[in-house]
């Protein structure tokens, strides 16, 4: 296929139209290339050396079996007997607000004018509109500041405006608003600047903004520091003083609100003729992107967000996604939260992490099919050398981390040269989930390293990083992901004296065991039709309302065999049914399934060629002679 200049704007876009070189946003002034490729690695060690190297056997939680409430549940809403369970455990006991948590609709969003500075936020907008004024947004390059950017920019298309924006580059332009970016979007004079996923903390950058003639509005979703940037409003839910009911929105969530709050100050001026306002439900496919994406809680405004775009992505996506679905998903998949999270959203991350994302957004706002598959299959290209590059850093991080669990680390502290640094949030991501340990990952070049960090339950990385702040030059983050930059010779230190800390922290000086949540123990005679449709009535499942998992003690198996690559498959009968399994990346355990087993695992209904059926997708296996060693019973 031949190169695709990504940074050819897909069409001309209101008054800041022109070529290339007129305009500094929406075309980047120059690209990234990848300087070498990783060659294919054989062989990821992550995986095994979690079976090999550590000790420490995933506990079982599991949760009281009788809650309050459920037989009432079942009863009014006509749910089965386990998924009303499920759903007063997780704190639907009240019928009235168990039958809204199972039907969202639209008209349960929160008021937007309740959140601090949106009246403010509609009546700038609105009064450049009526001036005929230009509208510029900064984003950031993750999905959630794409479709931040995407939905913005898309609305205010429909409005006729004069609207651009500027995706920054990560390893050109760094991460957020700078000092440069903001200067590159004056050049073309716009006379709004709307921050999408960035902004609450950048009182230079904006400060900056309003000297070059700018008002701004900010549009953010992370916490707030005590002094807040002097724009003109600043939209953040966490926000002191805030009055809207729900914290958990994305940017993209919070960009949606914004627009439902600029179209009824519109109204209320009586800008739009009969039949002309326009619907904004076509925007939702972004907003679930986004919301899903950025792992906020799937409850609330996020899960009627979430809810309605899965239905608009599968109905009637826009050229972009439809081309990335293509792209990314079998035939057969329902796109479902979890289909974001690990197929759609890697595609568009990938651009981010190691080119340039601004192609993103052009895939999510073109209505030019052709142009969406262009982009699309980049997008597939730019993943595929983001996994090799992967795979070659998380086998030389493994090598390193290795070695120092061997030495009994309790902290994972590696780094190299040259890494590329848009990867070493997955590095550590990966490191810390196969030795269970907190792990950071650092680039080091000439004077200066910098990195990521991720953790796991039970021990705040932050917390952490507060005990060696003398040894760092920045960090921050929140509990379980942070990043960091510190001078490379302190590295040695910084490792020995996080696993100090840690040390003095964790009782009798032991890592907290991995877990894994169980809903309930059933038996497989229960998982009938009704089941099923009633547990995909609590989707869709992610933060803070995950996918339920179930247990089944004493099972036997038969025609146990592996498939592809290192895939465990299994047919289980408990003497009440027979339903077959799947356990990915579970082949090391076929040996155990010589004797009877307890297995953990989530329901699931598939499909393939057309036809469905259920199955489990396991999560563990267990002796069923070890099954109540392994058990940790926890109340509701």
């Amino acid at each position: 296929m031949p190169e695709i200049d990504t940074r050819e704007p897909a069409r001309a876009i209101g008054g800041m139209q022109g070529s290339r070189e007129a305009s500094a946003l929406h075309c980047r002034r120059g690209r990234h290339t990848l300087k070498r490729r990783f060659s294919r690695s054989h062989h990821t060690l992550a995986l095994d050396l979690w079976l090999d190297m550590t000790a420490q056997t995933p506990r079982w939680k599991l949760r009281q079996e009788e809650v309050d409430g459920w037989r009432e549940l079942a009863r009014q809403l006509d749910l089965h007997p386990i998924v009303a369970r499920t759903l007063a455990r997780r704190g639907w006991h009240d019928p009235d607000r168990a039958k809204k948590f199972l039907n969202p609709s639209l008209a349960h969003m929160h008021d937007p004018f309740s959140m601090a500075g949106m009246e403010r936020a509609v009546d700038v907008v609105v009064e450049t509109l009526e001036a005929d004024g230009s509208i510029a947004i900064h984003g950031d390059y993750d999905v959630d500041g794409i479709t931040s950017t995407s939905l913005l920019y898309d609305f205010f298309e429909t409005l006729d405006a004069d609207i651009d924006y500027l995706i920054p580059h990560r390893i050109e332009d760094g991460y957020g608003l700078s000092p440069e970016t903001v200067r590159a979007i004056a050049e073309d004079s716009p006379d709004l600047l709307i921050t999408a996923d960035c902004g609450v903390t950048a009182e230079r950058e904006i400060e900056i903004a309003r000297e070059e003639g700018m008002r701004v509005v900010v549009v953010d979703h992370h916490s707030v520091t005590d002094d807040l940037p002097k724009a003109e409003a600043v939209l953040d839910p966490h926000r002191e003083a805030c009055d809207f009911p729900f914290e958990g929105l994305s940017a993209v969530g919070l960009a949606f609100n914004l627009a439902v709050a600029i179209r009824s100050g519109l109204r209320e001026q009586g800008a739009f003729e009969p039949g002309d306002e326009p619907d904004l439900r076509h925007l939702l496919d972004l907003v679930a992107l986004g919301t899903v994406a950025d792992l906020v809680p799937l409850v609330e405004e996020n899960r009627i967000f979430v809810t309605f775009g899965l239905e608009l992505m599968d109905s009637d996506p826009r050229p972009g996604l439809r081309a990335l679905i293509s792209e990314a998903c079998d035939g057969d998949d329902e796109i479902t939260a979890q289909a974001i999270s690990y197929k759609l959203a890697p595609r568009l991350n990938a651009a981010g992490r190691i080119d340039d994302a601004s192609m993103c957004v052009e895939l999510l706002t073109t209505s030019d099919a052709r142009r969406a598959s262009q982009i699309a299959s980049r997008l597939e290209t730019l993943n595929d050398e983001r996994r090799e590059m992967q795979r070659a850093l998380v086998d030389e991080a493994t090598e390193q981390a290795q070695r120092q669990v061997e030495e009994g680390a309790r902290v994972i502290v590696v780094d190299g040269e040259g890494w590329h640094e848009g990867l070493l949030g997955i590095v550590a991501g990966r490191l810390a989930d196969a030795f269970h340990r907190p792990s950071i990952a650092l680039r080091r070049e000439d004077d200066h390293a910098q990195g990521s960090a991720r953790s796991i339950d039970g021990v705040d990385i932050v917390d952490l990083f507060e005990t060696v702040d003398d040894l760092l030059e920045e960090y921050g983050g929140h509990a379980a992901a942070a990043g960091l930059e510190l001078a490379p010779e302190a590295i040695p230190e910084l490792h020995r004296r996080l696993d100090e800390s840690l040390e003095s922290q964790l009782e009798r000086g032991e890592l907290p065991n991995p877990t894994i949540d169980i809903e309930e123990s059933v038996q497989l005679g229960e998982l009938e039709e009704s089941f099923i449709h009633d547990l995909h009535r609590l989707r869709p499942f992610g933060q803070s309302h995950p996918e339920p998992v179930f247990m089944c003690q004493n099972t036997r198996s038969r025609d146990s065999k592996i498939v592809g690559t290192n895939h465990l498959r299994a047919d289980f009968s408990d003497g009440s049914a027979e339903l077959g399994g799947i356990g990915f990346s579970m082949g090391d355990d076929l040996e155990l399934l010589d004797e009877r087993v307890s297995v953990a695992f989530v329901p699931r209904y598939t499909y393939f060629r057309g036809r469905g059926r259920l199955e489990m997708h396991l999560r563990d296996l267990c002796p069923a002679s070890e099954t109540d060693a392994r058990l940790e019973k926890e109340r509701s």
